[in-house]
C-alpha cells in the first residue's frame, strides 16, 4: 500500500512539474482565422502562422477531406485542396501568410465541400537550448468550407431528441452545424451543461449524441451557440 502511495505521489509530482514547464515555455505558435470559407469562383483564401515567440519555429501544413460517418470525424489526404509553402520556418516574432487554393470539383448546388488543414509545429532539437522548461509541438486543425457563394451560405437545419440517456441532435440541412456550450435548462431556468466549450460538428445528413447530464429531463430545453453566434439559441425539439 505505501509503495503504491509512493508511486502515486511520484506520479502526481511529475504532472506538476510537466504543467510548470508547459507554463514556464507556453507555445508560441499561432494560426488565424480558425476558420476558413473558400467562394468557389474565387477558389483561393489565406491562413497566417504567427510566431510570438523567441525562438524560431518549424511547421507542417497539411489538407485533408473531411466527411462523417455515424457522427464521426473522418479525414483522408487530398489533393482537392493544395497550400503553399506546406513546409516552412518562421523566425521569431514574425509571420507567414500560408495560401490555400481549392482545386477540386465544386459543391454541390446550394450546399458546401468540407476539408480539415492540419498545421504541425515540428520538434527542433536544440544542442543548447536558450531557456528553460520543455518544448512541446503543437497541433492546429482548421476547418475548410468551399461554397457557391459567401453570401449565400449553406444552413443547417437541426432537430433535437432528449433520450432517457443521451441528447441526439440531427442535420437535415445543406451546411454544418458548429455548436459549442451545449446545455439542457429546465423549467425554472436552471442550467445543466452537456458539453462546455466547442461540442463539435454535425455534418448534414448526419446525427451525434452526447450523454445526458445527471437530473436532467426529456422535457427539458436544449441550447447552443450555433456558427460562432455569441448567443445560445434553443434548438428545436422533436417530440
Amino acid at each position: 500500500m505505501r509503495a503504491q502511495r509512493a508511486r502515486s505521489a511520484a506520479g502526481l509530482l511529475a504532472m506538476v512539474l510537466l504543467l510548470a514547464a508547459w507554463l514556464c515555455q507556453a507555445a508560441s505558435l499561432q494560426v488565424a482565422p480558425t476558420r476558413v470559407t473558400i467562394q468557389h469562383d474565387r477558389g483561393a483564401d489565406g491562413l497566417t502562422l504567427y510566431n510570438t515567440g523567441s525562438d524560431a519555429l518549424h511547421a507542417q501544413v497539411r489538407v485533408f477531406r473531411w466527411w462523417q460517418e455515424n457522427g464521426e470525424d473522418v479525414l483522408e489526404p487530398t489533393d482537392e485542396l493544395v497550400v503553399s509553402p506546406p513546409m516552412l520556418r518562421l523566425p521569431a516574432d514574425s509571420e507567414q501568410l500560408v495560401r490555400v487554393v481549392h482545386t477540386g470539383p465544386p459543391p454541390p448546388a446550394g450546399g458546401e465541400r468540407r476539408y480539415r488543414i492540419v498545421v504541425d509545429e515540428l520538434p527542433v532539437d536544440q544542442a543548447a537550448p536558450t531557456g528553460p522548461g520543455l518544448r512541446f509541438a503543437l497541433r492546429y486543425s482548421i476547418p475548410v468550407f468551399v461554397v457557391e457563394s459567401a453570401d449565400a451560405l449553406p444552413q443547417p437545419s437541426l432537430r433535437v431528441r432528449v433520450a432517457p440517456d443521451a441528447i441526439e441532435i440531427v442535420n437535415a440541412g445543406a451546411g454544418s452545424a458548429q455548436l459549442a456550450d451545449l446545455a439542457l435548462v429546465d423549467a425554472g431556468g436552471r442550467t445543466r451543461v452537456v458539453a462546455p466549450g466547442l461540442s463539435g460538428y454535425v455534418m448534414p445528413g448526419q446525427s451525434r449524441r452526447w450523454p445526458l447530464p445527471p437530473g436532467a429531463s426529456a422535457n427539458d430545453r436544449v441550447e447552443a451557440k450555433l456558427n460562432g453566434e455569441p448567443q445560445p439559441r434553443a434548438l428545436v425539439a422533436d417530440r
